[in-house]
């Protein structure tokens, strides 16, 4: 099974296979589940602010086409 990893100045960000669908990670937080990974790349990029360790990702470059992401298999 594939996910996605970006990293980004702040540390690497995750799209990865979740219960229900995708879920977004930094370190160890999950920062919400999505349809499809498509979906949650899109709102890195828009922004979601980590609440544990306080990043806005919309100030990261966080790439919104998957595309631009790196494969990880997990």
């Amino acid at each position: 099974m594939k996910g996605f990893r970006f990293g980004s100045t702040e540390g690497a960000f995750y799209i990865l296979p979740g219960q229900d669908g995708w879920e977004a990670t930094y370190g160890n937080e999950t920062l919400g589940e999505f349809a499809t990974p498509q979906q949650a790349a899109d709102d890195l990029a828009r922004g979601l602010t980590c609440s544990l360790s306080e990043v806005d990702t919309s100030t990261l470059e966080i790439p919104d086409k998957l595309a631009d992401w790196e494969i990880v298999h997990v």
